[in-house]
């Protein structure tokens, strides 16, 4: 259940941007990431198969989308002026998730 609430939460932009966008997107995603594409690195090296390895790498792609949608989301709530620089930043974190 608290999967389901913390992916309703972010669906519905109800958790504060600078929390998705600083603690969810940039330090507890980016590591997810990290330790995906490690992970699909070893599995290459390893002789695994390359779709397996893809499929690996590519496994926390729908977070990464929850997380700019969360991002986005939020910033539609927040009266701060930091909301456009922190969309346009969130879309630069997703295109560098793809090459790390």
């Amino acid at each position: 259940m608290v999967a389901v609430e913390f992916v309703r939460r972010h669906m519905q932009g109800s958790v504060p941007l600078a929390r998705v966008f600083w603690w969810d997107m940039l330090l507890v995603g980016t590591l997810i990431n990290l330790v995906a594409g490690g992970a699909a690195l070893a599995a290459h090296v390893a002789g695994a198969p390359f779709w397996l390895a893809a499929l690996i790498f590519l496994l926390p792609l729908p977070l990464n989308l929850l997380l700019i949608l969360s991002v986005w989301r939020s910033t539609g709530k927040e009266a701060g002026g930091w909301s456009a620089l922190a969309r346009a930043a969130s879309l630069v974190w997703l295109a560098l998730m793809f090459v790390v």
